[in-house]
């Protein structure tokens, strides 16, 4: 029976970490993987993300990001705690 295991991380870097692990070592489909904002912090296409081409440079600017990232993985119980360390050892709680 598919089971949802999922893990919330404070850097974007550690929550790309965790997927790679999912895919390339335990083989999981990225299509049972996703990621998205934990909470309400985060928005997409909804606020001006502050990452506006600089007037003086016209290079981009920096996006900043605002609370927890989750990562959401679907497994059979075979996979399920092997999910969960994968997440844990990236530092997701």
């Amino acid at each position: 029976m598919p089971k949802q295991i999922s893990g919330e991380f404070d850097v974007r870097r550690e929550a790309e970490l965790a997927v790679e692990r999912l895919v390339q070592e335990y083989k999981i489909d990225r299509s049972d993987i996703q990621v998205a904002a934990a909470g309400d912090d985060n928005t997409t296409g909804t606020v001006a993300s502050g990452a506006d081409r600089d007037r003086e440079t016209g290079e981009p600017g920096e996006s900043p990001t605002h609370g927890r990232i989750r990562v959401s993985v679907t497994v059979d119980d075979a996979m399920a705690d092997k999910a969960q360390e994968a997440l844990r050892q990236a530092h997701g709680v």
